[in-house]
């Protein structure tokens, strides 16, 4: 259901109903056995209180919040499986050089090695298409040694980049694998990473690059977690929240298409708003380019024909901080300049705007049980069972209080994964489930209940262990 306007007709009736005293509309509620029980109470709880409410809408995280494992990074690897690549070897190595100035350099020993192998890879099967190979031929190139040397060290310079030069640079860096493409082909391959990886159980592999090609970095080895699900309880979520009147929209620090694709994919279109996402520049054919687009990265609304785009530019990239910038020149201005009133989120680059916004009502954080305290993650964790446990809070009373209410979330990573009627999560391949990442998560959880913190108080104190730009619990 497209409703920009911050009201769908179920909420117009509910709202007209509640008017002249006529209850005939019902609201919807949850009802999956598999939520955690204060979650479902406390999301059913935000519900009742807001719907049928002018202006209002939720934000989600994609990637390990509406999804169980990150989208954008199975994506590549099913790039690099199936060969999808519209870029001949010289281009590739600009691609990979992108964002790159201040790395160590390291990063030049990487790039000779990955498009060494590339250019051997090409020369016997190319050239590659955004298509990508045929189911046989692909599986011919993968057992190539020459592939492997290729896929391991793309993959792990992935991870470097993080570390070399930051996450914000990351995160579009491996946009950039898709130079030369279009939207409807990266939409294409999105779609069809989605679908595949969504029906394999979970697993975790590593690559191990040939010890008998003579290279520059010489011989690594890579590991990576295969699998992607969207839950019954999401799509549960985002449908009860749209019959409700609260209009749901994305923010996600992947690829804008990518995250189009997941929507449709996973059956979630009839009940998303809009997206915002990571957006990259084109050229004049249309084509993807090696840079962000910080001047048209517009919302993407789903349409009858597909998507559509609206005219607000983000000026941001959608991480971090960018998401609040994001959310303020995409979403709020729809609304008449109202902000959130719910969050969904799972890290630190969610942290921003699941807490600086005096307008949210309730987050809830995705437990993924490895976010240290030096992850948002791991704070929000912290905070909701501070809230549950030692404040004492249900909806009403942090409603009451001035507070946000936080919620944490369990979840099951194993087989095709799924939540847990839990506030604890089963990590892969674990015989047991976990609250926390390790014991400094309890330790600061115990230090917040001896000093006797306010949310705000321990929102503001302990972020500063891991952000630099934060405007303060409830300061927009």
């Amino acid at each position: 259901m497209n409703k920009l306007s911050g009201f769908s007709i179920a909420a117009c009736l509910i709202f007209l109903c509640s008017c002249t005293g006529e209850n005939k509309v019902s609201v919807s509620h949850l009802q999956h056995s598999d939520w955690a029980p204060d979650v479902i109470e406390g999301l059913n709880a935000f519900i009742d209180d807001c719907a049928g409410m002018k202006n209002a809408y939720a934000v989600f995280d994609f990637d390990n919040t509406s999804s169980i494992f990150d989208v954008e990074e199975q994506m590549a690897i099913y790039q690099l499986e199936t060969m999808s690549f519209a870029l001949d070897p010289a281009q590739l190595a600009d691609v990979l050089a992108t964002g790159l100035d201040a790395a160590p350099p390291e990063h030049l020993d990487f790039i000779a090695d990955i498009t060494g192998a590339y250019s051997a890879l090409y020369s016997k099967y190319g050239p590659f298409t955004p298509d990508g190979l045929d189911v046989a031929i692909a599986e011919t190139v993968r057992s190539d040694s020459q592939w492997l040397e290729f896929a391991t060290k793309m993959r792990l310079m992935y991870d470097k980049v993080g570390d070399w030069v930051g996450t914000d640079e990351s995160y579009c860096w491996v946009l950039y694998w898709s130079a030369g493409m279009s939207e409807k082909q990266v939409y294409d391959m999105a779609f069809a990473s989605h679908r595949k990886y969504a029906a394999v159980n979970t697993s975790v592999e590593t690559w191990t690059s040939p010890a008998d090609i003579q290279s520059r970095i010489g011989q690594v080895s890579v590991s990576w977690t295969r699998g992607i699900q969207v839950s019954e309880n999401i799509r549960e979520l985002w449908k009860c929240l749209d019959e409700n009147g609260i209009d749901v929209w994305v923010c996600s620090a992947s690829g804008n298409a990518q995250i189009q694709a997941a929507v449709d994919a996973f059956g979630l279109r009839d009940y998303c708003t809009g997206v915002l996402a990571m957006t990259v520049s084109r050229n004049g054919e249309g084509l993807y380019t090696n840079s962000y687009d910080y001047s048209s990265g517009y919302a993407a609304i789903p349409a009858s024909d597909g998507w559509t785009y609206g005219n607000l530019a983000t000026a941001a990239q959608t991480a971090g901080p960018g998401k609040v910038t994001a959310i303020l020149n995409s979403i709020a201005p729809l609304y008449g300049g109202a902000t959130p009133l719910a969050g969904f989120m799972d890290s630190t680059g969610d942290f921003n705007f699941c807490t600086e916004f005096a307008s949210l009502r309730t987050v809830v954080c995705f437990n993924r049980a490895n976010r240290k305290i030096t992850d948002g993650g791991g704070l929000i964790a912290e905070v909701a069972i501070y809230e549950k446990e030692n404040l004492g809070y249900d909806y009403a009373s942090a409603r009451k209080a001035g507070d946000t209410f936080y919620l944490l979330q369990g979840r099951d990573e194993n087989g095709l994964r799924s939540f847990r009627s839990s506030n604890k999560t089963l990590r892969f391949g674990a015989t047991g489930e976990r609250l926390f990442a390790n014991d400094d998560n309890e330790k600061q959880l115990s230090e917040m209940i001896d000093a006797g913190l306010t949310v705000g108080e321990a929102l503001n104190l302990y972020s500063g262990h891991f952000l630099e730009n934060y405007n303060g619990y409830h300061s927009r």
